[in-house]
């Protein structure tokens, strides 16, 4: 023989009901932005490429004025003694270095632009495509069964004597002959 679940305490069940919609609503919009968030990271990246690249053009452009002047200051001067290139040499050194780097920036955002997308599919699209699949199907599922459950609990409350209020305790009288007429020892009003 099967007993029934020992259910005392429906509101706490509409309580559990109202945190799971809360919990499917607020799950999706936490997906929902880690989607904007993911996308903003790849356009960061790619805005990054292009003002490293733009960089080095100014770095190009550096060193080459910079080759200019040391260039120009390699000839003697009316002296005919060889002026100091030190200054030329040391912008060159810079300008170079700073070319060096911009290049290894666009090479870092290349790297990026290629590695990202395969991350974020690695990490967080197979996750998140099992969480949004449960969040669309199983979590609706789920609600519409709870709230089943409570209508048919509440329903059955509304049956059940045992759920009822109590009765009086004062005594009940009954006729059970029919007749009308009161039973041996009851008084008359």
């Amino acid at each position: 023989m099967t007993t029934g679940a020992d259910v005392r305490d429906i509101p706490a069940l509409r309580d559990w009901l109202a945190a799971l919609q809360v919990y499917q609503h607020d799950a999706g919009e936490a997906l929902g932005g880690i989607r904007i968030e993911i996308h903003r990271g790849h356009e960061w990246v790619s805005r990054q490429l292009d003002l490293w690249q733009r960089a080095v053009r100014v770095a190009e452009e550096a060193v080459a004025q910079a080759k200019a002047e040391l260039a120009g200051r390699r000839f003697p001067g009316f002296d005919g003694r060889m002026p100091d290139t030190t200054v030329q040499e040391r912008n060159l050194r810079r300008a170079v270095a700073r070319l060096e780097h911009c290049e290894d920036q666009v090479v870092k955002c290349r790297k990026w632009m290629t590695q990202l997308p395969k991350l974020i599919d690695e990490t967080f699209t197979g996750a998140s495509h099992r969480l949004n699949t449960f969040l669309e199907t199983d979590v609706p599922g789920a609600v519409a069964a709870l709230q089943r459950q409570i209508e048919a609990l509440e329903r059955y409350t509304e049956t059940r004597l045992d759920f009822a209020t109590a009765p009086s305790s004062a005594p009940v009288s009954r006729d059970t002959t029919g007749s009308g007429q009161k039973a041996a020892g009851e008084a008359t009003p």
